[in-house]
């Protein structure tokens, strides 16, 4: 389903775990899809998708699981929901799941879209079966060290939902972590999970980029660079409380060190120390956001063609065909652009290392210095 729509046009993942992020047992411990896409404006759509392949007495009713995918949709805020049957799926039950927000259809259905939309595309990218044993392999891997394994968890569902401005945070400290992490004397699978991690974290990221890009449509270029500023400083409590408790405490200490006697350039320096300060990047995060925000059509879709050309090229290792390469315009000047930006970016912030460097900038897999820019069709270089 993931793959499909993908193909379709959305950002989407599969078995996104809720019970991270929500630190609560669930019955429903993960979704089957999680879908993004963005209007013209650049507002964030999100989908969630349900499977049920069951056929026989015990099987899900279509009725009953319409009626749960609705609650769990409001749940994780999507803006509405599939439901896959391999049976029951009637004219009425596709009625009322409409009324509902939930569109019903059969395996049936589903596989003449696949037929449609994916045809020769499958098992490319961060979709199909190839990508599926990976993430296994990878998951192993990771459970043997603590730092990967959180950062593993971390992808497989708590950053999808975080606000934008919070998951860019939390995933440029996760690839400052990775790069540290980074070295070309790393065993082969322990090397894989970190090109693995480093893959997801970049068109994740790239989503959240673009989703945050959009409040930037509304506002001047002073007062986009002030919010970003703000938004990056708070954590768990917003900015403008923050202030009001810093206010407080700038009052209390002043009180403190006039009673101390202590002199009046010190005390003007402990002013605003209380007051959290944004990270580094800060400046450079609003100017790329910008750039997203101006250029709507080539941000809608950076986050898909990321996830694409990252996975084939710095995971896979492999070559991207031309026929992808049309069909999803990664030949375009305007990927290579966006993507250099955002390369740069990441290096200013020390969440870059170099084989991510080269895929970002050149298009060239790790290791293969024959070419300077993406090859159509061809073997995997080894």
């Amino acid at each position: 389903m993931a793959q499909l729509w993908f193909w379709e046009g959305f950002y989407s993942r599969y078995g996104v775990n809720l019970e991270r992020y929500y630190q609560e047992p669930l019955v429903v411990t993960d979704l089957d899809l999680f879908a993004f896409d963005f209007t013209p404006h650049l507002h964030q759509i999100k989908h969630i998708g349900e499977v049920k392949s069951g056929t026989g007495k015990n099987a899900e009713k279509p009725l009953d699981r319409i009626v749960w995918l609705r609650g769990l949709r409001e749940l994780v805020g999507a803006d509405a929901a599939e439901l896959t049957m391999a049976k029951g799926v009637t004219d009425r039950i596709r009625h009322l799941g409409r009324s509902l927000d939930v569109t019903a259809q059969s395996v049936d259905d589903f596989e003449r879209r696949e037929g449609n939309a994916v045809g020769k595309m499958a098992d490319l990218g961060a979709h199909g079966v190839t990508a599926l044993s990976l993430e296994r392999e990878i998951r192993d891997v990771c459970r043997e060290e603590a730092e990967l394994d959180r950062a593993f968890k971390f992808l497989r569902g708590e950053v999808l939902f975080l606000e934008p401005f919070l998951a860019i945070k939390q995933l440029i400290d996760l690839l400052q972590g990775i790069s540290r992490h980074w070295t070309p004397r790393l065993q082969d699978g322990e090397a894989r999970a970190v090109r693995w991690l480093a893959a997801e974290s970049v068109s994740i990221l790239a989503l959240k980029l673009v989703a945050a890009s959009a409040t930037a449509v509304t506002v001047s270029r002073s007062d986009w660079d002030t919010l970003v500023s703000e938004r990056l400083a708070e954590g768990a409590v917003p900015t403008h409380q923050m202030r009001k408790i810093s206010d407080a405490v700038d009052k209390y200490v002043a009180g403190m060190l006039a009673a101390a006697k202590v002199a009046p350039e010190i005390r003007t320096e402990a002013i605003g120390a209380f007051l959290p300060e944004p990270p580094h990047y800060a400046s450079s995060l609003a100017e790329l956001c910008w750039r997203l925000k101006s250029d709507a059509p080539v941000a809608r879709a950076l986050p898909r063609q990321l996830d694409l050309f990252l996975f084939e090229r710095l995971v896979k290792r492999r070559d991207i065909d031309a026929s992808v390469l049309a069909r999803l315009g990664l030949s375009r000047d305007t990927f290579g652009h966006m993507r250099r930006l955002l390369s740069s970016f990441l290096r200013s912030c020390d969440a870059s290392f170099d084989e991510l460097e080269q895929v970002m900038t050149s298009g060239a897999a790790p290791g293969d210095s024959s070419t300077a820019k993406i090859r159509a069709g061809g073997s995997a270089p080894t």
